[in-house]
């Protein structure tokens, strides 16, 4: 493979560590100076530790990952960097331990590079991280810097968190592959909450099978094998009128190709339903993000920056009555969602409306993936074309609750087949 380390796949670095066709040293020597080259520009890292870094990749420890290193959302908690949450009442801060999601991987032979940049407190207050490809342009959030540094290679994954679509957009955005697991499967302990009813770890790199194997990994399991065609549902949505007409024009092509590969693709009819979600999680999210900033708005609310004050301050109106009105009608199209699947295997949707915007004060739209979040279930996003601009599109896939690995093997088929194709 003649190409520079920070390039490869977490897969092909796994397979040339066990041949002893470099070293773990080489990695990160390799993603390290990828990052001195780019981040001045990206702004995916509010903190590195080279040093520290080295030291570990001299002495990996055992496991599937072999001293790979990756990056941390800086909103997990760590033992050997701060971790600021995005907000400058967190600057400095430091912890004993290791988040637990964060302590699964480095178990695991991981190694940790650095933390990477979040909105405040995972909410709307952007980062200062830019598009890689496109500076002026936002890599989406709140997973920002996770997302930007895979897509820049400066690392090859990286953990975030998706409290509405907080890992897959800047993933669809930034042209890589991001993966929330069926609610509650990934430890959150260590985690700065934002709203405990949706609040998921996710995963972000550049390939399925990457992905696959870093799920492996979470589930103590095998690691899921490629699929065979599919039943794949074409699902529209409410909000179907805020897509680029790129976006919706690469869904349809997207749909023809993998029925000319051999799949059952079916266009499904939208419940009505579905449409409430995005009211209801509106409420939910806002009476919840309340509480998980009670801590710091009794400490320093005025160091707030203007988005999470008002979020703060909307929660604030929200009463328990009006909360679990919302609470109710959201159980209840959980129960519904299983009646999506009906003669499907998978959903296929867009991830997000169209390519990354222009600008920085927003990471864009949310609602396109807070409806299966909000439904607990699993989603991946891959990368499917370009839209006008020359930005990735991306398409959204969801299984039933708890199909996870089911998920990841039609992904790693559908990555393969749309490679083939292009």
């Amino acid at each position: 493979m003649n190409r520079p380390l920070n390039e490869y796949l977490v897969t092909e670095l796994v397979e040339g560590l066990e041949e002893g066709a470099f070293s773990a040293m080489d990695v990160v020597e390799a993603c390290l100076e990828r990052i001195a080259a780019r981040d001045e520009i990206v702004q995916a890292w509010v903190a590195l530790d080279p040093e520290r870094a080295r030291a570990s990749a001299r002495h990996p420890s055992g496991g599937p990952l072999r001293g790979i290193p990756f990056g941390v959302k800086d909103v997990f908690r760590t033992a050997e960097l701060p971790t600021g949450m995005g907000a400058a009442a967190h600057a400095g801060s430091t912890d004993r331990f290791d988040a637990a999601a964060v302590a699964v991987l480095r178990g695991s032979g991981g190694l940790v590079l650095g933390k990477t940049a979040t909105a405040e407190y995972a909410g709307t207050a952007p980062a200062e991280t830019r598009h890689p490809a496109a500076p002026a342009h936002t890599p989406g959030g709140s997973s920002s810097g996770s997302a930007a540094a895979v897509a820049d290679r400066m690392v090859p994954f990286a953990l975030g968190t998706q409290t509405g679509g907080s890992v897959i957009r800047p993933a669809a955005f930034c042209g890589v592959v991001g993966f929330k697991p069926s609610f509650g499967l990934y430890p959150v302990d260590g985690l700065k909450m934002a709203a405990q009813s949706f609040d998921t770890v996710g995963l972000i790199a550049r390939g399925a099978e990457d992905i696959a194997l870093l799920h492996s990994i979470f589930m103590r399991c095998g690691r899921p094998e490629r699929g065979a065609p599919l039943r794949i549902g074409l699902l529209g949505s409410h909000l179907e009128a805020s897509l680029q007409p790129g976006m919706a024009a690469a869904i349809d092509e997207t749909a023809a190709c993998l029925a000319g590969a051999g799949c059952t693709v079916t266009r499904l009819a939208t419940p009505d339903w579905l449409a409430s979600l995005t009211e209801h999680r509106a409420i939910v999210n806002a009476f919840e993000r309340f509480a998980a900033l009670a801590p710091e708005a009794l400490a320093c609310h005025d160091s707030f920056r203007a988005e999470t004050a008002a979020t703060w301050d909307r929660g604030r109106e929200v009463t328990g009555e009006t909360y679990l009105t919302a609470r109710r009608t959201i159980d209840e199209c959980r129960q519904r969602a299983a009646s999506l699947f009906d003669g499907v295997d998978i959903l296929l949707s867009p991830a997000v409306p169209g390519e990354a915007p222009k600008g920085l004060r927003s990471t864009g739209d949310p609602r396109l993936q807070e409806l299966w979040t909000t439904l607990h279930l699993p989603t991946v996003c891959l990368p499917i074309g370009h839209g006008p601009r020359g930005l990735p599109l991306s398409a959204q896939f969801v299984a039933p609750l708890y199909d996870d690995a089911r998920l990841l093997s039609a992904a790693m088929w559908v990555e393969r087949t749309l490679a083939a194709t292009a």
